[in-house]
Formats: C-alpha cells, structure tokens, sequence
C-alpha cells in the first residue's frame, strides 16, 4: 500500500462489534507492533543511549550530584515522550488518525471536559488509601520514589523544579498518549469498552514494573480511561495524570522536608 494512502477500515465485523467511540482501521498485530516497539525503544534509551552519552563524557549516572541526576532524569523523559510521539506518528501515519478524531486534545468548549476532571479529581482520597495499602501488602519491594524523595529533600530548588517538569509535564503526556490515546481506544475493536479501560489500566500498571504502585496505578488507570472515554479528549486525561502526579510530589516534597 502507498504510504500516502488511507488504508481501508475493516468491516467485517457486525455493528453491535464495531468502535464503540471511535473508528480503528488496524488490527491486533498493529497494536502489539507499536506497544513491543515503545517497550524496545524505552529499554534502549535508558539502558543504552542515556548511559553511552554519559560515558562519553566521562560520567557516571550514580556519580552525579542531584541537580545531575534531575537534569538526567528530564532529559530521559523529554527522549521518553519524543520516542512515543515519534513512534506513534511513524506506525500510525498512513491510516491518517487525526481525520478520523484520533488524539483530539482541545481547550474549547470547557464546559464540555472540565467539570469531569474536577468530578474525577474526588477520587483522588480512594487512590491514596489504595496506595497506603498495597505498601504494607508488598512492604518488601523496592520503593521507586526512594530517590526522588532523597533529591527533594536536599532542598535544592534548581532540583525540585526540574523533577516538578518531569512528573507534572513530560510523564502525562507520553504516558497518556500511549494508554489512552493508543491502547484504549485500539482495544475497543475486540472488547466492550469498560474491558478495554480495564484491559489498558491493566498494561499501564504492569509497564510501571512496581508491586507496590501495581493496585494504585490500576485504579488511576481505570480513572483516567473513564474520563478520556467519557470527554473524547486526551487534554483531560493528561490534565488528570498531571493533577495526580503534581499531588505524589507534593507528598513526597513534604516528606522530605522540602
């Protein structure tokens, strides 16, 4: 097929198994392309390229003061969301997704989206009882907020505003574009939707590879499928994940004494 041409939505399947919100012109092996590439690309990225060009210069990531390692960590995550964009763009371009509403992000009408993010910012409370719980249940694992609690309370503001981009603005936006933008909505052509927004929270949780945050991540998955199912507009799950993760620092600022 020509990479310019449009490729043909399947319509083989009944109206009752048809996109219940959006149309999804590729098939499952699309979709297990794009998320085992993104798996592959991450893996690469921050085991290999991030090192290799630290090592160039003659350092090592452990070796770095905090003000390093946050510097490191923002442009990891830059690469991370210039990765997933890229990636989607490059697997996804000849089906033209844009025309057919995939990705819509829009401001106007606010009426439209903001009151169900501000619905969905009640639930917040059950997450963080979730989360005090799962780290009793898996006490024993590794706790990944370790070190950016420790970088936050060496008080450094220089520190603190480069972690603050990477967790309120870089992380949403990749992370949403991949589970909600991609995942979630592909499913819907092989489950009812509520399956593909457990299906997808379910990847989401798994992909972040914590015991501890598998429970949590979960629940904030369901949530912010829910509400970008509901919206049809992936700027209110970014939104959502943004508020969340702007809370865990937050949190974890005050913790450490910032």
């Amino acid at each position: 097929m020509d990479p310019g041409e449009q490729a043909p939505i399947d319509t083989s399947t009944s109206p009752e198994e048809q996109p219940r919100f959006i149309q999804v012109p590729w098939d499952l092996n699309k979709v297990f392309q794009v998320m085992i590439l993104w798996v592959l690309a991450f893996w690469i990225l921050g085991y290999w390229i991030i090192p290799l060009g630290l090592g160039t210069f003659g350092l090592e990531r452990e070796d770095l003061t905090t003000r390093g390692q946050a510097l490191v960590h923002l442009l990891l995550d830059v690469s991370e969301m210039g990765v997933t964009l890229g990636l989607l763009w490059a697997c996804l371009r000849r089906y033209k997704p844009l025309a057919l509403g995939w990705f819509r992000s829009w401001l106007r009408p606010a009426r439209r989206w903001v009151p169900q993010v501000l619905l969905a910012l009640l639930s917040f409370p059950l997450v963080d009882i979730v989360s005090a719980r799962s780290q009793i249940w898996f006490r024993h694992d590794q706790d990944i907020w370790g070190p950016l609690e420790q970088s936050l309370s060496a008080g450094d503001p220089v520190t603190n505003a480069l972690y603050f981009v990477v967790v309120t603005v870089c992380a949403p936006i990749w992370e949403e574009a991949i589970f909600r933008g991609f995942l979630l909505p592909s499913l819907t052509k092989y489950m009812r939707v509520p399956v593909a927004i457990v299906a997808s929270a379910m990847v989401f949780a798994f992909a972040h590879f914590s015991l501890q945050r598998f429970l949590p991540l979960v629940l904030l998955g369901i949530i912010f499928g829910t509400l970008f199912v509901r919206t049809k507009n992936l700027l209110s799950s970014v939104l959502l994940h943004s508020f969340w993760n702007m809370w865990i620092f937050y949190c974890l600022a005050m913790r450490g004494g910032m």
